[in-house]
């Protein structure tokens, strides 16, 4: 036991509870290598070709993979939650040591750290901005800054400040947190519905490589990362090849995809982590259905599509004709009460959906129910390019354990931080096992890849506990940040594209206020002018702020790109909006002296007594630069 674990109140697993932990491990490996065997066999009696036996073997070599190390990841992962706060401080610990001798450990002196409250005394709260010297070294390929050596790859996302952030990723945490994770929520899956992976899975994810560092090392999607270095006995289980992920061009990725899918009756699991993107393929397949069963039935990938050269070569023995299967499908389609193809038409065995399904993923569930039927929904627990976060265990709810194998967590309460009368560093911080069901708090955490009491401005809410580790469910990002699909704005980036929009135009801000909202599917920016202007100069302010916001945040652009979130909607106030605003705000009980005006929210009722005397049309691919 280390230094940091003797704490009065830790709870030790005690030799009794380990060696019964081992001894029911080893018990349950046998069973299944007896039970898949045994199947196997079974089935291999009855092989009428060498083709069969063969597909036997594969189909035999993926369970027994995939079972024993997902029930093995599963049992260590239950049996480390009901001692969260010992396995949590041994994790502190490796992570001290091991990036003792970084430049930011011998700055924080790591090395002489021997209690949680020295920790938190020698490490202030960290944000990515705190951190981007460090980081940036490490890019221009210096080691042992940040963490120990070099980071391996980068996972990227927006900033805060309009530069984008590179998280550094090491291969330790590739392995833990990444590979190892998604072993034990898929597992969890298995055991949860085990029709999910009886067919194909379809997973749409962004590439894993999108550039390079200075020093040669990559960046991109750490979702993308982990399809394209599947295992071989593991990869025959995805209906797309990699390749479609690299298609540049938004509509052929998503044709791609449909044209793929569309083929393939028995796929019985699809994931993507935002819902608003499974929506969007629905409404596209819909929009194209003639043109893809026109594909179906004669082979090919319409050639209307920016496929790239030689990713259509490679597919196209992928898309061969089946006027069988295309006729079957235009059968359904007549008899849709609207005349459309739908996900629930080509996929009837679809038994899972993996999206996320906390914050404001509620609104795009309804929408994507619509095209694909009630199926069971397995969330993707609390995930960001810094961190997962949580697994959730279970079907059809928002809520997953932490993961206190990987990650070193803090918390403190939401209430705390609302006050504002405290500074960061005299706020009561909380491990995972003093939290309160029902509670919501701010999380921070730290991990073996260089981010050290991170603060994500995230709010999550405890909804119970296994063991000692609770159950948390994100509930929204932290003050001045909004997101609909992913896109994580903040109120300094709409600061600075406000302040654009008006240095290339004539028209000057007296109050304004951006809206985030869901049900629109993009932004609203509600504008007080110092002279009512024009719908022509509204038009050219709002084309200037959309383009500045697009290059302010790459993760919005993105959005935009690929059509999740529609351009952002102006309108024009009448004079005196921010006087009536405040007044409105104070009769509220916000005290004269300390009204603000709200930049950014996802707040509706904010906006609902605006009154507008004019506003540009919000169209879907308006203003894309």
């Amino acid at each position: 036991m280390t230094e940091l674990q003797k704490d009065p109140q830790v709870k030790t697993p005690g030799p009794l509870a380990l060696t019964l932990h081992m001894l029911g491990g080893k018990l349950m490996a046998m069973l299944i290598r007896l039970s898949i065997q045994f199947r196997y066999w079974r089935a291999y009696r009855k092989a009428g070709s060498a083709l069969e036996r063969g597909n036997l073997r594969l189909q035999r070599d993926f369970r027994l993979n995939f079972a024993l190390s997902g029930d093995a990841a599963l049992r260590r992962f239950k049996f480390r939650c009901r001692y969260s706060r010992y396995y949590q401080l041994q994790l502190l610990n490796q992570i001290l040591q091991q990036q003792a001798q970084t430049v930011f450990g011998r700055e924080h002196h790591f090395a002489d750290i021997q209690s949680l409250s020295q920790y938190r005394a020698h490490v202030p709260l960290q944000d990515y901005e705190t951190l981007r010297p460090y980081i940036q070294r490490h890019l221009q390929g210096e080691a042992d800054v940040l963490l120990r050596g070099k980071p391996c790859y980068y996972a990227t996302t927006s900033g805060s400040t309009g530069e984008p952030k590179f998280i550094p990723v090491t291969k330790a945490q590739q392995q833990s947190a990444h590979q190892d994770a998604a072993r034990l929520w898929g597992y969890s899956l298995q055991q949860n519905h085990s029709g999910a992976f009886t067919g194909k899975s379809l997973v749409i994810v962004s590439p894993a490589v999108e550039g390079h560092a200075p020093d040669g090392t990559p960046y991109g999607s750490i979702s993308g990362q982990y399809i394209q270095d599947l295992d071989e006995a593991i990869k025959h289980k995805y209906l797309l090849p990699y390749a479609v992920y690299c298609i540049k061009d938004y509509d052929a990725r998503y044709y791609t995809i449909l044209r793929l899918g569309i083929a393939a009756a028995d796929v019985s699991l699809v994931s993507s982590t935002n819902p608003s993107t499974l929506s969007l393929l629905a409404e596209k397949g819909a929009l194209w259905q003639d043109m893809l069963l026109d594909d179906l039935t004669h082979g090919g990938i319409n050639s209307q599509f920016a496929v790239e050269p030689e990713i259509r070569e490679m597919l196209l023995p992928l898309c061969p004709a089946n006027p069988l299967r295309a006729a079957a499908l235009r059968a359904l389609r007549q008899q849709d009460p609207e005349l459309r193809l739908r996900p629930y038409h080509y996929w009837p065995q679809l038994a899972v959906i993996a999206c996320w399904t906390g914050g404001n993923s509620a609104f795009f569930l309804q929408k994507m129910q619509q095209w694909y039927g009630r199926v069971h929904i397995k969330d993707l627990g609390f995930l960001a390019s810094e961190i997962r976060g949580s697994i959730p265990l279970a079907l059809d709810q928002s809520a997953g354990l932490l993961t206190i194998e990987d990650n070193f967590f803090e918390f403190v309460r939401v209430s705390d931080v609302q006050q504002g009368d405290l500074n960061p560093e005299q706020r009561q911080y909380l491990l995972a096992d003093e939290l309160c069901t029902g509670e919501r708090y701010y999380l921070y955490f730290s991990n073996i890849a260089g981010l050290y009491r991170y603060d994500l401005n995230d709010i999550i809410e405890v909804k119970g506990f296994h063991g000692t580790t609770p159950l948390i469910d994100f509930v929204q990002k932290g003050k001045g940040v909004t997101n609909i699909t992913g896109e994580k704005i903040y109120e300094q980036q709409v600061l600075a594209a406000i302040t654009v929009a008006q240095q290339q135009t004539s028209l000057h801000c007296v109050f304004f206020q951006c809206l985030a909202s869901a049900p629109q599917g993009g932004y609203q920016l509600f504008a007080e002018f110092s002279q009512p202007p024009a719908l022509q100069q509204l038009q050219h302010f709002a084309g200037a702020f959309e383009q500045a916001l697009q290059q302010q945040n790459i993760e919005y652009r993105s959005k935009r790109l690929s059509q999740r979130l529609s351009a952002v909607q102006v309108h024009a106030l009448a004079s005196g909006t921010l006087e009536q605003f405040k007044r409105r705000r104070v009769a509220a009980g916000v005290r004269e002296a300390q009204f603000k005006t709200v930049p950014l929210t996802a707040d509706a009722s904010l906006s609902t007594e605006f009154v507008i005397i004019s506003s540009t049309a919000a169209k879907e691919n308006q203003y894309v630069a």
